[in-house]
Parts: structure tokens; C-alpha cells; sequence
């Protein structure tokens, strides 16, 4: 009996973990966050501190913010100031 409920507490565990890492840093980053709200320094610092694998993905996907007024995206998809 004992057997059968560590088996099921672990089968929850990986349930668990499989849900949650499956959010990327990026949508992680994004989940509850008032882009309009944020200056676009600090919109840069988010999307630039994300993960770099988790970042171009998203960008690639179209599911980044739209860069923020004197920002630009670069190749991998990093916020860089416009010239």
C-alpha cells in the first residue's frame, strides 16, 4: 500500500514539473505584466534577461511585445536602442 502511494506522489510530481516547465522565461516574464505600464528600460531588462533559447522562440513565433518607443529587436531577438 505504502508502495502504491509513493508511486502516485511521484507520477504527481512529474505532472507538476512537466506542466511548469513547460512556460517558458519569456511567457513566464509576460504572465501578469502591464507592458504599457513599464518604462521601456525596464520592458528591455525583462525580455533581455529571459533566457536566450526561450527568447528567440518566442520571438520567432510573433509572441514578444512589440518593442517599446527608441527600441529596436536585434537577430536574437534583444531589445537594442534605435539610432
Amino acid at each position: 500500500m505504502m508502495k502504491l502511494i509513493n508511486i502516485k506522489v511521484l507520477v504527481l510530481l512529474v505532472a507538476i514539473l512537466t506542466v511548469t516547465l513547460a512556460v517558458s522565461p519569456a511567457q513566464a516574464c509576460a504572465c501578469g505584466e502591464d507592458w504599457s505600464a513599464m518604462s521601456p528600460e525596464k520592458i528591455a531588462s525583462e525580455i533581455n534577461n529571459s533566457e536566450d533559447g526561450a527568447r528567440i522562440t518566442e520571438g520567432q513565433s510573433g509572441q514578444l511585445p512589440p518593442p517599446p518607443e527608441g527600441y529596436e529587436y536585434d537577430e536574437n531577438y534583444k531589445l537594442v536602442p534605435t539610432k
